[in-house]
């Protein structure tokens, strides 16, 4: 979730990226998954998509892994992108 100006924008990290000026390879199947899950958070009342036509571009479900609070443990989540990080 990327915050700017007062509005916040659900983005690929690769679409950070390239909003760095860094190579970026994103593709059709990042949109489609970043899209599915802007949906999902819609879906369970987390966020209200403001242009909904424009996410009707899907990844199928079995693309994302959403994982529950209380299996976090279990997970080695790993971070792709620092905001305001320089390395």
């Amino acid at each position: 979730i990327l915050h700017k100006q007062g509005r916040y924008f659900i983005v690929h990290f690769k679409e950070l990226f390239a909003l760095d000026g860094k190579d970026a390879d994103f593709s059709e199947n990042d949109l489609q998954r970043r899209n599915t899950v802007a949906n999902l958070l819609c879906d369970w009342g987390l966020v209200d998509i403001l242009n909904p036509e424009i996410h009707q571009d899907k990844a199928p479900l079995n693309q994302i892994k959403v994982i529950s609070y209380k299996e976090k443990d279990q997970w080695k989540l790993v971070q792709k992108y620092n905001i305001g990080r320089k390395k």
